[in-house]
């Protein structure tokens, strides 16, 4: 049973997740030749506090 871990920054739409979650699960599913009902997605969503990128953190970053 694959699970698939997505991470990003806070402010995508529940109705965005809906989406994403769908889509990903088809795909894995396909690839896996397995029921989507075996695929599990977990979202994490991060403060622009909590992420850095190029030595900045995202709230830093203008």
């Amino acid at each position: 049973m694959p699970v698939i871990q997505i991470a990003g920054n806070n402010g995508i739409s529940i109705e965005k997740k809906r989406e994403m979650v769908k889509k990903v699960s088809e795909i894995v599913a396909d690839a896996y030749d397995l029921p989507i009902e075996t695929i599990t997605v977990l979202v994490s969503g991060f403060d622009p506090d909590d992420i850095g990128s190029a030595g900045q953190l995202l709230s830093d970053r203008k």
